[in-house]
């Protein structure tokens, strides 16, 4: 009787070792696939956009430019290289809520502003070197205001990146 516990216990020590070693050969899961780096990479864009534009105007703000290249330029250059078959990396513009969204009389219209924001911080992406054909760009007036800003102030008017099915 103590040599069939014996063996019944060796046996059970010896299935435990092998369902062990066959639990660490598994191969790890794939976490995500692109759409982690969509992710991952949407997060991180999330956090650069550039701001400081002035009412109805187009023209990048030196000084948060200079900021923003500095601090965000690298880490857009690496998303571009690392983007996937399939996916741009789209610039856009934004405008707050004055104004009217389509150019009305003298008004351009919030679109037009966005867009024109949008174009202006891809030529200081070139003109900081950065240039791609998987880059894109999208105006979209006032329709994703920040909800923690009055709809009319200044930081509505910035131009956010995100990473996007082509």
């Amino acid at each position: 009787m103590k040599n069939l516990l014996k063996i019944m216990s060796s046996a059970i020590v010896i299935l435990s070792m092998i369902s062990c070693g066959k639990e660490q050969i598994k191969e790890p899961a794939k976490v995500g696939g692109d759409s982690g780096f969509i992710n991952v990479s949407n997060g991180q864009l999330a956090k650069y956009p550039v701001t400081g534009f002035a009412y109805k105007s187009a023209q990048v703000p030196s000084q948060e430019w200079n900021n923003w290249a500095r601090m965000a330029a690298p880490v857009v250059k690496d998303i571009l290289n690392k983007l996937p078959d399939g996916y741009v990396l789209e610039v856009r513009g934004h405008a707050d809520a004055s104004g009217p969204e389509q150019p009305e009389g003298n008004k351009p219209g919030n679109l037009n502003i966005s867009r024109d924001r949008a174009q202006a911080v891809i030529k200081a992406l070139a003109s900081a070197g950065l240039t791609s054909s998987k880059i894109t760009y999208k105006g979209v007036g006032s329709s994703q205001l920040l909800s923690r800003y009055d709809p009319r102030s200044g930081q509505q008017r910035r131009v956010t990146f995100s990473v996007v099915p082509k």
